[in-house]
C-alpha cells in the first residue's frame, strides 16, 4: 500500500512539475525565441494600406496621419534595428498562429502592447491568446500607456487595474519617480520626469502582486512594473504619458533596457548619435534662370573648389550634394542635361555656366567630399509644363511662369492635384537615370511628399525605384516610415547653391514668405533673388559643426537597411544581411553596433567569450555592453560569440 502510495505522490509531483514548467514558458518549444518583436497596436495607423507611417504636414495637412505614440515606438525600433512586425487589432484578430512561424513555433521573443482595449471587440479582443503566446510560447511582454485594462493583460504584467484618472502634465502629482534598482532601471533611479507642456495625462490606478516588482511610480500608483514569468519569459509595464518616449531621453533609455531584459540580449544602432549632414540643393536647376523669386548665376568650379571641395577636404568631412539632373530648357522646350547647356546669359543679366558647375562636382566627387543624391526627383518642376494655365516654356517671366507653384515636381501645386501615380513612377527612375549616367553614382536618397489620398501614395513609388531614404524618412517595400524623434536621427542642415553665390549690391535675398510680398519690378531689377541660409564663403560654416561626426545619406541608408538576426544556440549567433544596393557603404567602411546583455544572459555566456567573424576568432572579456566592429564588406556576414 505505502508503495502505491508513493507512486502515486511521485506521479502527482511529476505531472505538478510538468504543468508549472508549461506555464512558465518552460517547454522545449520555446527555448529558441528569434530575434524579432512584435508591435500590437489598436486603431493607432491611419493608412489602411498598413504601408504608410507618417505624418505629412508639408502640403496643408492633405492626408491623415498616425497617431505618435505609434510612430515614436516604430521610430524607435527601427533606427535601432531591431526587427519589427506589426499586429494591428482594426483589422486583424489575436489568432496564436499570428504570433507563430511557419512551423507553429514562436516567431518572436517579445510582444509590444499598445492598442487599447477600449477600441476592441470580437476576436480582436480575444486576450486568452496574449497569455497564452506568453505563457505556452515564452514570448515576453512589454505593455505601453494606459492600455492595460483588460483583466487578461494586466493579470499578466501582475498589476490590479482599477483603472484611469486625468492630469495635466504640469501637476506635481504626474511626475514619474524611477525609484528602484533594477537592471531596466540602470542610470536612472532617482530621476523624475515630468513634461514641461500642458496636456493630459491619463495615469493609470491600481496596485500590484507579489509577485511583480514596482519600479515607478506617479503619486502612489505604479507605473513601471517588471513581472518575472520565468527566466527566459518577463512582462514589463511602461506607463506615464503616450508622448513621453519623445520628449524624454529616459524614457527611451527604458524602454530599450526593457527590450535587452525581455529578450535577454539586444544589438542596436546608435550611430546616429551626434551624427550631422550637411545638404545644399539645387545645382542643376534651371529654376535658377527663370524664376522670379529665386534667381542668380550658378556657382563655378572655382568657387565649389574653393569654398567647398577644400575646406571639406581639410577637415575630411563629406557633403550631401542634392542635384537636381534635369534642365526643363525653355529654348528647346524639353528637359535636357543640365550639364552640356552652353554657357548663356539668363533674363536677369547673369552669366550661367552649367558645364563649369559640373566640373566642380566632379572635383569635390573625386575628393571623395561630395555625396552625390536626387533633389526632389528629376527637374524639380511640375511634370506638366504644357496643359493650363500653362505652357511654361514661353510664358513671361514676370507672369506665369513667376508663380513658385510651378517649380515643384512631387505634387502639382499649380494645378493643385496630384501627380498621376505612373508619371511619378517614369519621374523617380529617369531622375536615377539621370544621376547614374552624369556623375557613375546611384541615388539613395530623394524628397517624397503625400498626395491628396493614399491612392497617390509615392512612398512606395520611390521604394519601387530604388531609393532607400528621405531626409526624415525611411523608404522601404515593407514600410514607408517618417521618423517622430528628431534626437534619433542625424541631424541635418540644409542650405541652396546660392548661399556660395558672392554677395551684390543688386539682390533682394530674404525668407520665401517676405520674397512673395516683394514687387515684381524690383525681383526684375535684381540679379540675386532668393534665401540665403548660410554664407559658405566664409569658414564658419565648417568649423562651427567641427565636432560632429558628418555622415551622408548612403551611410544612413545602410544602417536603416541593415537586417540582423540572432540565433541564441551555443550562444549568439548574430547574422548580419547588408544589401548591396541599399548598404552600398559599408563595401568601404566598417559598421558597428552595440551589443547589450542582460544580467542572465552575460551569466549564461560567461565572463570570457570567443568572436568569432567571417572565421577569425579572438577571445574577449565580456561586459554587459560593448561595440562590435563589423569590418568592410556588404552581402552575408556573421558573428558567433561561445563560451570560452
Amino acid at each position: 500500500m505505502r508503495t502505491k502510495l508513493v507512486v502515486v505522490i511521485s506521479l502527482t509531483l511529476l505531472l505538478a512539475v510538468a504543468i508549472s514548467d508549461a506555464i512558465a514558458g518552460n517547454s522545449s518549444r520555446s527555448t529558441s525565441r528569434p530575434y524579432r518583436v512584435l508591435v500590437v497596436i489598436g486603431n493607432q495607423w491611419n493608412d489602411p494600406g498598413s504601408y504608410r507611417i507618417d505624418e505629412q504636414t508639408q502640403l496643408g495637412g492633405r492626408r491623415f496621419e498616425s497617431n505618435k505614440d505609434f510612430r515614436d515606438v516604430i521610430t524607435m525600433l527601427k533606427i535601432w534595428g531591431i526587427p519589427f512586425d506589426i499586429l494591428r487589432l482594426d483589422q486583424q484578430r489575436l489568432q496564436i498562429n499570428r504570433f507563430l512561424n511557419g512551423t507553429a513555433e514562436p516567431n518572436y521573443s517579445c510582444l509590444i502592447w499598445m492598442a487599447n482595449p477600449d477600441c476592441l471587440e470580437g476576436f480582436s479582443a480575444n486576450y486568452k491568446t496574449v497569455r497564452r503566446a506568453v505563457e505556452e510560447y515564452g514570448i515576453s511582454l512589454i505593455a505601453l500607456f494606459d492600455h492595460i485594462a483588460a483583466p487578461e493583460l494586466s493579470d499578466i504584467l501582475g498589476i490590479d487595474y482599477q483603472g484611469v484618472s486625468g492630469q495635466t502634465s504640469r501637476s506635481t502629482n504626474a511626475a514619474l519617480k524611477i525609484s528602484r534598482e533594477h537592471f531596466i532601471t540602470t542610470g536612472a533611479v532617482g530621476k523624475v520626469i515630468n513634461a514641461e507642456t500642458q496636456s493630459e495625462l491619463r495615469i493609470v490606478q491600481g496596485s500590484v502582486s507579489h509577485s511583480a516588482e514596482v519600479l515607478g511610480t506617479i503619486g502612489k500608483y505604479p507605473q513601471l512594473v517588471v513581472r518575472d514569468i520565468s527566466e527566459e519569459t518577463k512582462a514589463v509595464w511602461i506607463g506615464g504619458g503616450r508622448d513621453w518616449f519623445g520628449k524624454f531621453p529616459v524614457m527611451r533609455q527604458l524602454f530599450r533596457k526593457a527590450l535587452v531584459y525581455s529578450i535577454g540580449y539586444g544589438l542596436f544602432n546608435d550611430n546616429f548619435e551626434n551624427a550631422f549632414i550637411f545638404i545644399m540643393d539645387d545645382m542643376g536647376a534651371s529654376e535658377h534662370a527663370y524664376s522670379l523669386r529665386w534667381h542668380y548665376p550658378t556657382p563655378g568650379k572655382e568657387d565649389i573648389v574653393k569654398y567647398l571641395v577644400e575646406p571639406l577636404e581639410k577637415y575630411g568631412f563629406v557633403m550631401v550634394q542634392n542635384v537636381t539632373p534635369g534642365y526643363a530648357n525653355p529654348v528647346t522646350r524639353m528637359v535636357e542635361n543640365p550639364w552640356t547647356i552652353d554657357k548663356f546669359t539668363d533674363p536677369f543679366g547673369n552669366v550661367q555656366d552649367y558645364g563649369s558647375t559640373k566640373e566642380g562636382l566632379d572635383e569635390g566627387l573625386q575628393r571623395g567630399v561630395f555625396e552625390i543624391q536626387a533633389h526632389r526627383v528629376w527637374t524639380h518642376m511640375t511634370w506638366d509644363l504644357e496643359s493650363p494655365p500653362g505652357p511654361w516654356w514661353d510664358a513671361p517671366i514676370d507672369g506665369e511662369r513667376a508663380h513658385g507653384d510651378w517649380y515643384q515636381e512631387t505634387y502639382d501645386e499649380r494645378r493643385n492635384r496630384p501627380v498621376p501615380s505612373n508619371d511619378m513612377l517614369f519621374l523617380y527612375k529617369v531622375g536615377r537615370n539621370a544621376l547614374e549616367r552624369q556623375f557613375g553614382v546611384t541615388p539613395l536618397a530623394v524628397t517624397i511628399r503625400p498626395g491628396t489620398s493614399l491612392e497617390h501614395d509615392n512612398g512606395r513609388l520611390a521604394a519601387i525605384a530604388g531609393y532607400g531614404v528621405g531626409r526624415w524618412h525611411y523608404i522601404g517595400t515593407d514600410y514607408n516610415i517618417q521618423f517622430s524623434i528628431p534626437k534619433m536621427y542625424p541631424e541635418q542642415f540644409s542650405c541652396h547653391d546660392l548661399d556660395l553665390v558672392k554677395k551684390t549690391n543688386s539682390e533682394i535675398t530674404s525668407s520665401i514668405k517676405n520674397l512673395s510680398q516683394t514687387s515684381t519690378a524690383a525681383m526684375l531689377s535684381a540679379k540675386v533673388v532668393g534665401e540665403r541660409r548660410i554664407d559658405l564663403r566664409k569658414m564658419g560654416w565648417i568649423e562651427s559643426n567641427k565636432n560632429k561626426r558628418w555622415i551622408g545619406f548612403n551611410e544612413y541608408c545602410a544602417y536603416l537597411h541593415s537586417r540582423i538576426e540572432v540565433i541564441p544556440a551555443g550562444g549568439l549567433k548574430i547574422l548580419f544581411n547588408y544589401d548591396p544596393h541599399y548598404c552600398r557603404h559599408f563595401t568601404r567602411n566598417p559598421s558597428m553596433w552595440t551589443l547589450e546583455l542582460s544580467e542572465r544572459y552575460q551569466k549564461k555566456l560567461g565572463t570570457k567569450v570567443s568572436f568569432s567573424l567571417d572565421g577569425k576568432t579572438e577571445l574577449r572579456s565580456l561586459s554587459q555592453k560593448q561595440s562590435i566592429i563589423i569590418p568592410t564588406g556588404t552581402g552575408a556576414r556573421s558573428m558567433q560569440i561561445r563560451p570560452d
